[in-house]
C-alpha cells in the first residue's frame, strides 16, 4: 500500500478537524470571558431627545431670540459634538396637528443623525395653539422598540419651558410625567430633565429627574415648589434660563451618558469594561475607595467591623473602646509598697489590661544602713556578722546603722591570774606581773623570802622551782633504806606462801 497517498487522503479530513476545534475554542473562550466577548461588540448609548414644541416657545424670548431659536442651537451644537459617541434620534410634541396631540418621532434614533436632526429643528412652533402634552408624549416613548435593544444603554433627554397643560387645563393631570419617566426607569431606560426658563413646573421636573436615575447631585428629593423656586441648588434637574446654561446642561448630561459606568458594558466603547472607576464607600468603622469589577462595586477598602479585643481599639466601631475588658483606657493605679526604703508605682491600662507595676521602688536586702530595706516595718533587723579577736570568735550586732563590738574577747595586759591574758599563747608570761620581791607562781604572786616558795626544798633552792606545792611537808632522805628493805621483805614473804 502507498502510504504517502494514504496520508495525503486523509488531510482534508485532519483540516477539518482542527477547523472544529478551532470553533469549538473560539465558542468556549466567549462562553468563558463573556466580558471580554461584550466589550468587541461594543454599543455606543443610544438617546432620544423629547423636546417641548408649544408656542411658549416661540413667546418667551431670551437676548432678544425665542427660547425655540437657542434650543434649536443648543441641540445642534450637542449631536454635532457627540456624533459617533452617541446614537441621537429626536422627538418633538406636540405633533401636527397641534394642540394637545401627543409628540412622534421626527428623527429616529441611529448612527449618524445629527445633520437629520439639524434640518428637522428647522421648522419652529407656531406662535398660538401648541400645548404641552408631556405625558401623553413620554407614554409613547415607552413603545419606542430602538430604545429596548438591551446591547446599549438607552436615555431620553426631556426639555420643556412649562408645566403638563392641555386646554383646558386638568390639575390632576400635573404629575401624570413623573409616573410615564418611572416606567421608562421599569424597562431601563434613564431620562434626564431640563427645565427652560422660569415658567417651568419646578416641582413637577423635580419628581421627574428623581424617577429618572439622572439627578443632580446634592439636590433634595423632598423640597416643595417654594423652595425649589428660592433655592436653585434644591434642583434635581437641570434649570437653563439662557443659551449659555442650556448648552452646559446638554453637555453635563452627554458626558454622563458617555461616561464609563459601572454596568459590566464597554459605555465609551474603547474596548474596555468598567475601566478606572472608583468611588467613596463606606462602613460603620469609616470611609474608604471601592473599584468597580465586572459591572459590580467591590473591595472597599475602608475598615471592617471586627470582634471587640481588648487591643486600646475600637474594633467593632460602636464608639466605645475595650468595653467588658479588665479596665479602661489611660485609667491608672497605684502598685507597690508605701513602707521603709520602698515607694509606690503605677499602673496603666493598656489594650483592657493592666500594666506591670512601674517606676515603684522594691525590697531589697535589709544592710545595715539605719534603713528599712526589706520593708518590713524594723531596721536593721536581724543583722548579725561573724568577727574575730586575738582571742577567739564572735558575732557583732547592726545597730542605728552601725555594727556594735564583736562579742568575742579582745586581748587584754597579762597579769599574774593563771590565765592567758593577751591571747599569745602564753599563761603569766611577761614581767613586771608581781612586785618586786615576789614571783608568779601557778597564778599568784609568792614572796622570795618564803623559805619553800613551793620548790619541795626546805631551804627554797630547788633550781625548777617546782619540785612540790606549796605548804607540803619535806620528806627525810635516811628513810628511804627502810622503806626499801620493808618492801622486799613484804615481797619475799609472799613468794614463800605461794611455793608452799
Amino acid at each position: 500500500m502507498d502510504v504517502r497517498r494514504s496520508a495525503e487522503g486523509r488531510k482534508p479530513e485532519m483540516k477539518e478537524s482542527v477547523m472544529r476545534f478551532l470553533g469549538m475554542l473560539s465558542l468556549c473562550a466567549m462562553l468563558m470571558f463573556p466580558a471580554f466577548a461584550k466589550a468587541q461588540t461594543c454599543s455606543v448609548p443610544k438617546v432620544l431627545i423629547v423636546l417641548d414644541k408649544s408656542s411658549s416657545m416661540v413667546r418667551n424670548q431670551v437676548s432678544n431670540e425665542t427660547l425655540w431659536h437657542w434650543a434649536t442651537e443648543a441641540l445642534t451644537q450637542l449631536v454635532t459634538q457627540f456624533d459617533g459617541s452617541i446614537d441621537f434620534g429626536l422627538m418633538m410634541f406636540p405633533s401636527p396637528p397641534g394642540m394637545c396631540t401627543p409628540g412622534m418621532i421626527n428623527v429616529d434614533v441611529g448612527a449618524g443623525s445629527a445633520s437629520d436632526i439639524i434640518n428637522a429643528l428647522g421648522i419652529a412652533p407656531p406662535y398660538s395653539g401648541n400645548y404641552t402634552p408631556s405625558y401623553q408624549t413620554l407614554d409613547l416613548v415607552a413603545s419606542y422598540a430602538p430604545l429596548q435593544d438591551t446591547t446599549s444603554e438607552n436615555f431620553v433627554i426631556f426639555i420643556s419651558d412649562g408645566w403638563q397643560w392641555c386646554d383646558p387645563y386638568d390639575a390632576s393631570t400635573r404629575f401624570l410625567s413623573v409616573n410615564s419617566v418611572t416606567a421608562l426607569q421599569n424597562l431601563g431606560i434613564k431620562t434626564a430633565v431640563i427645565g427652560f426658563y422660569n415658567s417651568v413646573d419646578y416641582l413637577g421636573l423635580n419628581r421627574m429627574a428623581v424617577q429618572g436615575l439622572m439627578p443632580r447631585a446634592g439636590c433634595s428629593t423632598t423640597a416643595t415648589f417654594d423652595e425649589l423656586q428660592a433655592d436653585p441648588s434644591l434642583r434635581c434637574y437641570q434649570q437653563a434660563d439662557n443659551f449659555t446654561e442650556l448648552t452646559a446642561a446638554l453637555n453635563a448630561i452627554a458626558t454622563t451618558i458617555t461616561a464609563e459606568t459601572c454596568n459590566g458594558l464597554d459605555d465609551n466603547c474603547d474596548g474596555q469594561i468598567d475601566e478606572g472607576l472608583f468611588r467613596s464607600c463606606s462602613s460603620a468603622c469609616g470611609t474608604g475607595i471601592e473599584q468597580c469589577v465586572a459591572g459590580n462595586w467591590t473591595g472597599c477598602t475602608a475598615r471592617q467591623v471586627s470582634e471587640e479585643i481588648c487591643n486600646d481599639f475600637d474594633d467593632d466601631c460602636d464608639g466605645q473602646i475595650d468595653e467588658g475588658c479588665s479596665c479602661s483606657r489611660g485609667e491608672t493605679r497605684p502598685c507597690g509598697l508605701d513602707a521603709g526604703a520602698c515607694e509606690l508605682g503605677q499602673q496603666i491600662c493598656e489594650a483592657g489590661v493592666w500594666t506591670e507595676c512601674r517606676n515603684a521602688v522594691w525590697p531589697t536586702i535589709e544592710t545595715c544602713n539605719a534603713v528599712d530595706d526589706d520593708c518590713d516595718g524594723f531596721i536593721d533587723n536581724d543583722l548579725y556578722e561573724a568577727c574575730e579577736t586575738a582571742c577567739g570568735s564572735g558575732v557583732r550586732i547592726c545597730s542605728s546603722g552601725n555594727w556594735g563590738e564583736c562579742t568575742a574577747k579582745s586581748p587584754t595586759a597579762e597579769t599574774c591570774n593563771a590565765v592567758d591574758d593577751d591571747c599569745n599563747g602564753l599563761i603569766d608570761d611577761g614581767t613586771n606581773l608581781c612586785e618586786d620581791g615576789e614571783q608568779c607562781i601557778e597564778g599568784q604572786c609568792i614572796s622570795d623570802e618564803d623559805p619553800d616558795a613551793g620548790t619541795g626544798d626546805p631551804k627554797g633552792t630547788a633550781p625548777d622551782g617546782c619540785s612540790c606545792s606549796a605548804g607540803s611537808r619535806p620528806v627525810d632522805g635516811r628513810a628511804l633504806p627502810l622503806i626499801l628493805f620493808l618492801a622486799g621483805a613484804f615481797f619475799m614473804g609472799l613468794r614463800r606462801r605461794v611455793r608452799k
